[in-house]
């Protein structure tokens, strides 16, 4: 896509959170009371207005240490949604289909609210460590404590970025999906009236075969390898949550229990060697084990699950895009991808569970959904980074021992 269309479009999805920044602000000054926002989600509604809240004021009294900087948190995400639909644009080309650069679009806008949430951990961390003794709650509780259960006091809003994403990437995938419909459309326009006016055509034409950008799909197995690179950073981090010493920190304080609230997902270890008594435990209502049996094929199940949509949404973003150059855009694409698989995962555990449930008070799957939805998308937001990595790293080494493209350049087309 040119610079210019990549402008308007980075342009346009700005726009497009401005706005609906304006709109809630305006709906929070028509009310005569104080906004009371419910965070947990009990149908369709309240799940959306999670994300909808993320431009609410927030209540002084839950949040006091973060009302402050919320207002520039919130234009900063603004601005990152901009950069990164910018960035992610440059890799759509004349050959990406619609759907693809749909995709593009909402994985840049997914990106952009994960970096503001992972912002908002990073500012929470600094602001309590600078803080005086007491702050919270008139209570003398110690940074250590202050942080390891942040995960309980604070989770309900600082998750409602992620959920902006979620409404963002509707968004921006129909703008850059149109965007690229719209060029590949004038393109065939101008190729029948060429044709139909019996023009010769040149050489050096940017839409003759040979001048055509080389795409990553072009060579057989090349998009399946870069996504079975993409996937190894998560199989690390799932084998590393299934060990002993990371489930032993939950009871922990500190920066290790915060780190939890980032890997509580998806998880691969040994089966548990002691038996499993099933009846004890419906008996006596007791939480499940994390290493009984039954969690231990439920969490083992889920991780895979997740590793199989990575690597489907990492196989299908990567064929369709150019073979080089545009290296932060790539970042942003299978950043994105990474929290779209998480969301996608959670989405079909909550599915299936409420599916095969036999409790006698029912599923309440809204409610599921919006708690699972939340530690999914935070795993995406703090470790999708990971994922670009070795796909950067495998591209190029595939690109040279190919010799598909000798020098490495940004791809920039006229339209």
């Amino acid at each position: 896509m040119s610079r210019p269309f990549r402008t308007v479009a980075a342009v346009l999805a700005a726009v497009s959170a401005i706005l609906m920044y304006l709109v809630v602000t305006a709906e929070v000054n028509s009310m005569s009371e104080p906004i009371t926002v419910t965070r947990t989600a009990v149908d369709f509604q309240t799940l959306v207005a999670k994300g909808m809240v993320f431009f609410a004021p927030l209540d002084p009294v839950t949040a006091p240490m973060m009302d402050a900087v919320t207002p520039l948190i919130r234009w900063v995400v603004i601005l990152l949604v901009g950069v990164s639909t910018y960035l992610a644009c440059g890799l759509v080309t004349r050959r990406t289909h619609p759907f693809i650069a749909a995709m593009v679009g909402a994985a840049a806008a997914l990106t952009a609210t994960a970096i503001g949430d992972l912002l908002w951990w990073a500012t929470l961390v600094v602001r309590v460590h600078t803080a005086p003794t007491g702050w919270y709650a008139n209570e003398a509780l110690d940074h250590s404590t202050l942080l390891a259960s942040a995960h309980l006091t604070l989770t309900g809003w600082t998750s409602d970025a992620l959920f902006l994403g979620c409404l963002l990437a509707g968004a921006n995938a129909s703008l850059v999906g149109c965007t690229s419909l719209a060029i590949l459309l004038l393109d065939r326009f101008k190729k029948d009236t060429d044709d139909g006016a019996d023009e010769p055509r040149d050489v050096t034409d940017d839409s003759a075969p040979a001048a055509r950008v080389p795409l990553i799909g072009d060579v057989r197995g090349r998009s399946a390898n870069l996504a079975l690179a993409g996937v190894l950073p998560v199989l690390v981090l799932m084998l590393v949550n299934g060990t002993q010493a990371v489930w032993d920190s939950y009871s922990g304080r500190g920066f290790l229990a915060l780190l939890r609230v980032f890997l509580s997902r998806p998880a691969l270890s040994p089966p548990p060697r002691g038996r499993d008594d099933v009846e004890y435990r419906l008996t006596h209502e007791i939480d499940p084990n994390a290493l009984s049996m039954d969690v231990w094929v439920h969490r083992s199940v889920l991780a895979l699950a997740l590793l199989v949509v990575l690597w489907l949404l990492l196989w299908a973003l990567l064929a369709g895009l150019p073979n080089s150059g545009h290296r932060l855009g790539l970042v942003v694409v299978c950043w994105g991808a990474t929290i779209a698989a998480s969301a996608l995962t959670a989405t079909s555990d909550v599915l299936v569970d409420c599916a095969i449930s036999d409790s006698p008070t029912g599923c309440a799957p809204w409610q599921s959904l919006g708690l699972q939805l939340t530690s999914a998308l935070r795993f995406g937001a703090a470790w999708g980074w990971l994922v670009a990595l070795p796909v950067l790293l495998a591209r190029r080494l595939l690109d040279t021992e190919t010799s598909i493209d000798t020098q490495e350049t940004p791809v920039h087309e006229s339209t």
